[in-house]
C-alpha cells in the first residue's frame, strides 16, 4: 500500500521503533481463541515532518491520507492476512502513542490466527520501518467438559530477551531487573472467564567473575542457600488470559544485610563482565534456567549488540528501549 504523502525520514536523526517494553507487554496481544490485536504501542523518532516541509498529521486516518499502518505476515509464505490502523496525537520525539483503529473498516479490532509464524510489520508514509516477530503454539486440553479444545499462546521475544532500569528510592539509584511470565496451561473456567491464576516461582543470581554479587531469592530473608521463596500469583486483569507480564525486581547484595534494605546499586556495578542467571518454575511446572550476559566498560552499561543503534545494521530490527532501558538476550 502507497500513502499518498511521503514522509521526510531525515527529519528525525534516528530511524523510528517500536519500543520493546510496549511489544512485549501486552502490545501484541492475543486471546485464547486466535484473536489479536496490537495495540498500546508507543514508537519513537517519528518523521516530524513530509517531504514537502509540512507537519505530519499522524491524526489523520482516512485510508486515503493514511501515514502509520501495520500489516500482519504469516512468515511461512509471506501473505499478508490484515492490516492495523493507527493515529498518533500529539507527535513526540520519544514516546508517541499509537491508536490503533478497526482493522479493515469490518468494525473488529482483531484479526483472527491460528498456530504458525507471524509478523507485525509497521510502515510510516508507506516505508517500512519496523519489524517484529512472533510465534503462537496450540496447547490442546485433555478435559472433556472444558468450554476450549485448545488454547493458543504467544512465543518469541518474550523468552529471549530481558531488560533493566533504574529506580530512584530515597537518593538510590536501584537496578530493577524485569523477565517476563505467562501461563501456558489449559486450566480455563469457561468462554467468559479465561482467567485462571497460578503460582509461578522464580529466583535470580547475580555473578561477576564467577562470583556470587547479587540475588532475588531465599538468602534476602538472610538464609546461607540460595532457594524458590520468591513466588508470585500469574495474576492478569479483564481475563486476559494469555498476556505475558513484565515482571520487575530489585537486587540484593550478596554477601550482605537484607534486615538493611541492602540493595544493589548502579554504583555497585564497576567495570568487568556480568551473568544475570534467571531461575523459574512456571505454571505448568517447568524449571528453566536463562543467562543474560552484559558488561560495564568505562564505568558504563554497555548495550547489547541489537539495541546499539551505531552497531546494529537492521534499522527495522532495532531493539529500541531509548535512553533508560537496557536490553539483553538469553546466552
Amino acid at each position: 500500500m502507497k500513502s499518498s504523502v511521503e514522509l521526510d525520514f531525515e527529519s528525525s536523526p534516528f530511524w523510528p521503533a517500536i519500543t520493546m517494553k510496549s511489544l512485549m507487554n501486552d502490545g501484541v496481544h492475543l486471546t485464547v481463541d486466535g484473536k489479536l490485536s496490537a495495540k498500546n504501542l508507543e514508537v519513537n523518532l517519528l518523521p516530524s515532518k513530509t517531504k514537502k516541509g509540512d507537519k505530519a498529521n499522524y491524526d489523520e486516518f482516512k485510508k486515503e491520507n493514511l501515514l502509520l499502518w501495520s500489516d500482519l505476515v504469516d512468515s511461512k509464505n509471506g501473505k499478508a492476512l490484515g492490516r492495523f490502523h493507527y493515529s498518533v496525537n500529539p507527535v513526540m520525539k520519544l514516546g508517541s502513542v499509537m491508536n490503533q483503529k478497526k482493522v479493515n473498516d469490518d468494525g473488529d479490532f482483531f484479526i483472527k490466527i491460528g498456530e504458525g509464524s507471524y509478523e507485525v510489520k509497521f510502515y510510516a508514509g508507506g516505508e517500512h520501518f519496523y519489524t517484529y516477530p512472533f510465534q503462537v503454539i496450540s496447547v490442546a486440553s485433555d478435559d472433556p467438559y472444558a468450554t476450549f479444545s485448545e488454547v493458543l499462546f504467544l512465543k518469541g521475544p518474550w523468552e529471549e530477551w530481558n531488560y533493566f532500569d533504574v529506580q530512584e528510592t530515597a537518593g538510590k539509584e536501584i537496578m530493577v531487573w524485569h523477565h517476563f511470565m505467562d501461563n501456558t496451561t489449559t486450566d480455563i473456567e469457561n468462554e467468559f472467564r479465561t482467567e485462571s491464576n497460578c503460582e509461578y516461582k522464580y529466583r535470580y543470581e547475580l555473578t561477576k567473575g564467577g562470583t556470587v554479587i547479587g540475588a532475588h531469592d531465599s538468602r534476602m530473608t538472610a538464609s546461607k542457600n540460595a532457594g524458590y521463596n520468591m513466588k508470585v500469583d500469574y495474576a492478569t486483569q479483564n481475563a486476559r488470559r494469555t498476556h505475558w507480564i513484565d515482571h520487575g525486581v530489585q537486587l540484593s547484595r550478596i554477601p550482605g544485610d537484607p534486615k538493611n534494605w541492602d540493595k544493589m546499586e548502579l554504583k555497585d556495578f564497576t567495570d568487568g563482565n556480568y551473568s544475570m542467571d534467571v531461575h523459574t518454575i512456571d505454571c505448568t511446572g517447568q524449571v528453566m534456567k536463562r543467562t543474560f550476559s552484559f558488561s560495564v566498560t568505562g564505568g558504563k552499561f554497555q548495550y547489547h549488540d541489537q539495541q546499539n543503534r551505531k552497531k546494529h545494521k537492521d534499522h527495522r530490527k532495532i531493539i529500541e528501549g531509548g535512553r533508560d532501558q537496557y536490553w539483553y538476550k538469553i546466552k
